[in-house]
């Protein structure tokens, strides 16, 4: 079925589902980032909370945009959007843990837990180390 384009002004029922699902997507922000920042405090609960929270408000609040009409729909359109937001701005922070060294990059060269050996004869396997990993960075 064909769909229109159309710039006109907004009739009340698009006013209101845009403001009925703006309001519900802020009042989710707010209480997802609330439990999100508090789950640290719970100790070992804190991580299955945090998951729990980031993973399971979008899927009730797609679950209720499809098998819902009305107001309510609306509502919960903005839960999924707001979920699926949180869900998006937070993930970086949490799969950091899981990348290599914490920080999505190898360590080259000098830094925080890098013994740095002197340059010697009995060092020469070491040196060796140093001149190919300066002959493959660019």
């Amino acid at each position: 079925m064909a769909q229109e384009l159309a710039f006109a002004a907004p009739r009340a029922e698009e006013m209101t589902k845009t403001v009925v699902s703006l309001g519900s997507g802020v009042v989710t922000g707010l209480a997802e980032g609330v439990i999100v920042s508090m789950a640290p405090a719970l100790g070992a609960l804190g991580t299955p909370l945090t998951w729990m929270t980031l993973l399971g408000v979008p899927a009730v609040g797609v679950a209720g945009a499809l098998f819902t009409r009305g107001m309510i729909g609306d509502v919960f359109q903005g839960v999924a959007g707001a979920g699926a937001g949180i869900l998006g701005y937070s993930l970086p922070a949490l799969m950091k843990p899981f990348l290599p060294m914490g920080q999505g990059a190898r360590q080259i060269g000098g830094g925080p837990g890098v013994k740095q050996l002197p340059a010697g004869p009995a060092y020469a396997p070491q040196r060796a180390q140093v001149q190919a990993r300066s002959a493959i960075e660019i």
